[in-house]
């Protein structure tokens, strides 16, 4: 019986769900969105050339993982067969089955199945792909799907950070800097269990000071101790300092067939405006006033 709504497997390995990416595939990411090609001859009755385990960081959960399917010389119907044996009829399927198809660069077939919290997905190309461990005539997916049980175990330490900015908030010296173009659209801010799983670095803003911002402004602001030092948009914030975040980049692009822009962040927070903007180049400079932080700057044309 599969057990893909249980874990995933990597030849005769299997693990649950939840296992962290850097227990699947030790040492291969450092930092950042984390994947690898791993050796993996077969799964799940399929013969196979690799498999990509991928999670939103390293120490973080695999949430999908690929398998390229080793081309044994059967015709790829059958692929498709087998798992509508197994699986039942997908979800959605698309086709194309026009001629300009055959090549290894397009996918004549794709279908998605839906099964409990885990959604299998199959992807037959024109013709086989070659791979740095063979050639494949397609692909299998695998995604748990369950953000909120992925998330969970972080959750916690993420709703303590945001207490804690909370609590710097009190009191706070604050120094507002506008744009000149709305900093976030209108979607709803990211869930709790979306920040703690991808970006654990990003904190809700707290109220005391979103209320003095808006969609173009953000701040540089410290406790009133001056000991812990944020950036916030009116809707999420970072602490500077942090493993992550205790380099910020500063971007300088110039107009070439695009417009320019300048930027100021994190791995994953950041704000921009116009190139040329006044009001970075005194972020910048504030910046530059934090103990312990260094800024990386670049400049360049925007191709």
């Amino acid at each position: 019986m599969d057990n893909w709504t249980s874990g995933f497997l990597i030849d005769e390995a299997f693990y649950p769900w939840g296992t962290l990416f850097e227990v699947a595939a030790p040492g291969r990411v450092q930092s950042g969105y984390a994947s690898a090609r791993l050796p993996c001859r077969s799964a799940y009755g399929f013969a196979t050339v690799y498999a990509e385990p991928a999670a939103a960081r390293p120490d973080r959960p695999v949430t999908t993982v690929t398998y390229e399917l080793a081309d044994t010389g059967t015709a790829s119907r059958y692929l498709f067969a087998e798992l509508v044996k197994r699986l039942g009829q997908p979800d959605e399927v698309t086709r194309d089955d026009s001629p300009e198809a055959a090549n290894e660069n397009t996918v004549v077939l794709h279908a998605d199945w839906h099964r409990d919290r885990v959604r299998i997905g199959l992807s037959l190309y024109g013709a086989r792909r070659p791979s740095e461990f063979g050639e494949a005539s397609g692909a299998l997916y695998l995604s748990w799907a369950d953000q909120d049980a992925a998330a969970a175990p972080f959750v916690p330490a993420w709703i303590a950070a945001n207490a804690a900015a909370a609590s710097a908030a009190e009191g706070a010296r604050l120094r507002v800097f506008p744009v000149r173009y709305d900093i976030y659209d209108d979607y709803p801010s990211p869930s709790p269990a979306e920040l703690a799983l991808q970006s654990p670095d990003v904190l809700l803003t707290p109220a005391a000071i979103a209320a003095r911002l808006g969609k173009t402004t953000f701040a540089l602001w410290a406790d009133a101790a001056g000991a812990r030092w944020y950036l916030s948009t009116a809707r999420t914030t970072v602490l500077l300092g942090g493993e992550e975040t205790s380099a910020l980049h500063f971007y300088d692009v110039a107009p070439a067939r695009g417009g320019g822009f300048t930027e100021i962040g994190t791995a994953s927070w950041s704000v921009r405006d116009a190139h040329g903007s006044a009001s970075m180049k005194d972020a910048l400079v504030a910046l530059e006033a934090v103990p312990g932080l260094t800024i990386e700057r670049s400049a360049g044309h925007d191709a």
